[in-house]
């Protein structure tokens, strides 16, 4: 029988590096991906925190794209968060997503 959390530390994700208001950066995990119609969204940890148990998530938007960067911004619109919420809810398999 495998150990989940040694298949988790054996895994690789892509890392996206957001820049708060306060001008620091912070390094994000991507978990997975969505799309609902044109729009893109990725369910991100802080690489920091992802050997917490319970590790809190964001859902991000693509907002553009660039020749060498895709910005995003956090959902924070609470009917979009849930319907995306939901979406990654009905989608993951290797994680579990609660709304707080």
């Amino acid at each position: 029988m495998s150990d989940i959390f040694q298949e988790a530390e054996e895994m690789e994700f892509e890392m996206v590096t957001m820049t708060d208001e306060d001008g620091t950066e912070v390094e994000f995990s991507i978990i997975d991906h969505v799309a609902s119609g044109t729009d893109r969204y990725l369910l991100v940890v802080e690489t920091e925190k992802m050997d917490e148990e319970e590790s809190e998530a964001l859902i991000l938007k693509e907002i553009s794209i660039d020749a060498n960067d895709i910005t995003y911004e956090m959902v924070e619109d609470d009917a979009e968060f849930d319907r995306i919420a939901e979406m990654f809810a009905q989608k993951g398999e290797d994680y579990e997503v609660s709304v707080e």
